[in-house]
């Protein structure tokens, strides 16, 4: 597949995919849809929703070949595409519950990652955000059980409370850091494709 890619001037190819062929299309596909699923992999963190965002990603090329430009860089091209298709899709998030569980599981990946820079003071900002929209005793046990990772009986030794207590602030935290994920889904999505596009 990659050698009768290469024996072709991928400009052939965009010009010929441009007047609707779909060999040229197909030949397109297959050159760049290992490389580009497993791009929208890491995006979209989930095999099945980063095959289902591939097709679109492929079907929005067809239906937008006309518009190609082939002194442009096609690759630049369809990796817009999929950013902006990854972004639409993390967007429907406010809308279902099941993906702004997904986003909540990518906000929690945020407390443990290094980072430098630009992204390292927007990640401790953005923490910083979500953490202060809690009481200081909620903060103390949110602290101590997500970031620092202590169980809930090492939390409740620490805080002299039981570990049922801690289990319920604990839950409460959680409800509350969710509510700051949804008022603020637009930030925290571009900050993490940002972090993933690095």
């Amino acid at each position: 597949m990659s050698n009768s890619y290469h024996n072709t001037d991928e400009n052939t190819l965009i010009c010929l995919l441009k007047q609707g062929d779909p060999d040229a299309f197909n030949r397109i596909y297959n050159h760049y849809s290992r490389k580009l699923f497993l791009h929208i992999l890491k995006m979209a963190k989930d095999q099945d929703i980063a095959e289902e965002l591939l097709q679109d990603v492929f079907m929005k090329v067809w239906d937008n070949r006309v518009s190609l430009d082939p002194t442009q860089s096609f690759q630049a091209w369809l990796y817009t595409i999929a950013r902006n298709t990854v972004y639409s899709y993390y967007r429907q998030v406010a809308k279902d519950q099941r993906l702004q569980e997904q986003l909540y599981q990518h906000f929690e990946e945020l407390y443990h990652l290094d980072m430098e820079g630009d992204l390292r003071d927007k990640q401790e900002e953005l923490l910083n955000r979500a953490l202060s929209s809690l009481s200081e005793r909620r903060r103390q046990v949110f602290d101590l059980c997500k970031i620092q990772r202590k169980s809930y009986e090492e939390a409740a030794a620490l805080l002299g409370l039981s570990t049922s207590t801690i289990s319920n602030m604990l839950l409460k935290s959680n409800q509350q850091i969710r509510k700051f994920i949804q008022e603020h889904y637009d930030e925290i999505l571009l900050f993490i494709v940002a972090l993933v596009l690095k």
